[in-house]
C-alpha cells in the first residue's frame, strides 16, 4: 500500500480554519457568525466541529466573556500566516472583478465614506458588481487587527506604525464652519480669535482630532471643547444654534456647508493641511483581490 502524506488534512475542512480564526478574534459566536454571514445554530455546529478536530475547547466562557485557550492562540498564530498563503493557493495568481465575490473589511470615518465611497460604489457596481464592502468605524484596535488580518484596510491620516504599508491618496485642507451671523463674522481666524471661542470636535481616536489638538498643543493652547461627536454632519448641525467652531477637511466642509446653516471661514495659518493615506500589512502587498482594492481606490481619490 503506497504511503499517503498529509493524512490529517484529509480530513478536515479548511474553510472551519478561517471560522477559528473569527472565532478567536470576534470572542463572540454571535459576531463570529455575522462577520463569516453564517446563522448563529451554524455558527455553533462549526464551533463544534472545530472542538472534536483539535481535541480542545478553544474558547472557555470567563466572566468576561469567551477566551480563547492557549492551544486556540497557539492555533490562531499559526492561521494568521497561513490562511492568507491558502487563499492565494486556490485563487491563483489572478483576480477577475467581474466574477470575484471578496467581502473587504475597510475602517474608515464618515469622512472618508462620504468623499471616497460613493465613487468607489459606483466603481464596484461596473466592474465587480458581486463584490462587497463592510465599513467599520475607527477605534484603538485598528492596527492590531490589521497585523491579524481581521481587517483588509484602512484609511487614515498622515502615517502609521512603521511595520505597514502605506499610500497617499490625496492631500487636503482644513477649513472651519461656523453658524450664520456668528461673532467671528467672515474674517479669516487669527489663532487668538480661533481659542476664544468654544469648539465642536468630531472625535477619531481617545474623543480627540489629533492633527489638528496636535498642532494646537505644540503651540501651547488648548481649545476649549463644548462637544465631542464621532459624526461630521451631526456636529455641523449642532454649532448651526451656538457659537462652536468646528474645524474639518475642506472636502467634507464644502458637503456639509450644503446640508446645514453654516458658512466657511479661513482657519488660523498655523493649522496646516495633511495627507490621507490607505494602510495595509505587508503580507497583503502582492494579492491580488488586495491589490486590485488599494488600486481601485487609489483610482477614485485622483477625483476628489
Amino acid at each position: 500500500m503506497p504511503f499517503m502524506r498529509y493524512t490529517h488534512i484529509r480530513r478536515v475542512d479548511l474553510g472551519l480554519l478561517a471560522t477559528l480564526q473569527a472565532l478567536v478574534e470576534e470572542r463572540s459566536i454571535t459576531r463570529a457568525a455575522d462577520r463569516m454571514a453564517l446563522s448563529q445554530p451554524a455558527m455553533s455546529r462549526a464551533f463544534d466541529r472545530l472542538q472534536a478536530m483539535f481535541g480542545d475547547e478553544l474558547l472557555v466562557r470567563t466572566r468576561q466573556g469567551y477566551e480563547p485557550t492557549q492551544r486556540a492562540l497557539r492555533l490562531y498564530a499559526e492561521l494568521d500566516e497561513l490562511l492568507p498563503r491558502l487563499d492565494a493557493l486556490v485563487r491563483g495568481d489572478q483576480f477577475k472583478p467581474a466574477t470575484a465575490t471578496d467581502n473587504f473589511r475597510i475602517v474608515a470615518t464618515d469622512f472618508a465614506a462620504s468623499v471616497l465611497f460613493p465613487a468607489l460604489m459606483k466603481h464596484l457596481t461596473e466592474v465587480a458588481p458581486h463584490v462587497s464592502l463592510e465599513i467599520l468605524p475607527w477605534d484603538d484596535s485598528i492596527f492590531r487587527r490589521l497585523e491579524t488580518s481581521a481587517l483588509d484596510l484602512a484609511l487614515w491620516v498622515n502615517s502609521a506604525p512603521k511595520e505597514f504599508r502605506t499610500q497617499v491618496l490625496f492631500e487636503d485642507r482644513f477649513m472651519c464652519l461656523v453658524r450664520k451671523g456668528h461673532p467671528v463674522g467672515r474674517k479669516p481666524l487669527t489663532l487668538d480669535r480661533y481659542l476664544a471661542h468654544p469648539h465642536a470636535v468630531v472625535s477619531l481616536t481617545q474623543h480627540r482630532q489629533g492633527v489638528i489638538d496636535k498642532a494646537v498643543e505644540d503651540l501651547g493652547h488648548a481649545r476649549r471643547v463644548q462637544l465631542i461627536t464621532p459624526y461630521f454632519a451631526s456636529a455641523a448641525w449642532a454649532i448651526e444654534h451656538s457659537d462652536m467652531i468646528l474645524t474639518v477637511p475642506k472636502l467634507m466642509a464644502v458637503r456639509l456647508a450644503g446640508i446645514s446653516q453654516t458658512h466657511m471661514l479661513e482657519p488660523p495659518l498655523e493649522l496646516a493641511g495633511y495627507r490621507y493615506i490607505q494602510v495595509w500589512h505587508p503580507r497583503r502587498d502582492s494579492d491580488p483581490a488586495h491589490l486590485w482594492l488599494r488600486r481601485s481606490i487609489a483610482s477614485v481619490s485622483a477625483l476628489v
